[in-house]
């Protein structure tokens, strides 16, 4: 078992294929393998969380490799999968189909998705919104894509009219700003 820091990784999406079920997972790419989530642990619990990875990649007999990731939140074990492939998001000419979009906004709305919540801004409230720069954040570290990718990808929600500056004064920034999805009006 590894042990590593969130900026030793690359973040990325990963597609389960199993009869005629795909599920779409988080995942990670170390030294060109890919990982899957296995358990979480809370800032306080690294020794729980050392000797479950360890733990794991004994019973595994060394055949697959368990990484221990570090990050704000707390810790995560990943482990090593051969029955996962990496699901590519890439925008074509910088703009994505509609059914693309449609999977990026299922994902930003869903369980691992961004937190959309009441807000207070000199306040007023601002009900059911997200930060712009979170999402950019999100994006970068779900999707496995850059900085300018997430920022173009957020204009084309506005364009598209599926998200909007809650005051309609912007378009999308990577910046503290307020924004919701027209599904949440």
């Amino acid at each position: 078992m590894k042990i590593l820091d969130h900026k030793q990784v690359r973040y990325c999406n990963l597609l389960q294929r199993r009869q005629e079920i795909i599920q779409y997972l988080p995942g990670l790419i170390f030294k060109n393998k890919l990982f899957i989530k296995d358990k979480s642990f809370n800032i306080e619990q690294q020794k729980e969380a050392q000797d479950y990875g360890k733990k794991q990649f004994l019973n595994s007999k060394g055949q697959r490799e368990y990484l221990l990731l570090e990050d704000i939140t707390g810790f995560i074990i990943w482990k090593e999968s051969d029955e996962v492939e990496l699901l590519k998001v890439q925008p074509r000419n910088d703009r994505l189909t509609n059914s693309e979009l449609e999977m990026i906004v299922n994902k930003i709305r869903g369980e691992n998705g961004i937190e959309i919540k009441d807000r207070r801004y000199l306040l007023k409230l601002y009900p059911k919104c997200f930060v712009g720069s979170e999402l950019v954040d999100w994006m970068m570290a779900n999707l496995s894509i850059s900085l300018e990718q997430a920022i173009k990808i957020g204009q084309q929600l506005v364009d598209k009219k599926i998200v909007h500056h809650v005051q309609d004064q912007h378009d999308f920034e990577n910046k503290y700003l307020f924004y919701r999805f027209y599904l949440d009006e």
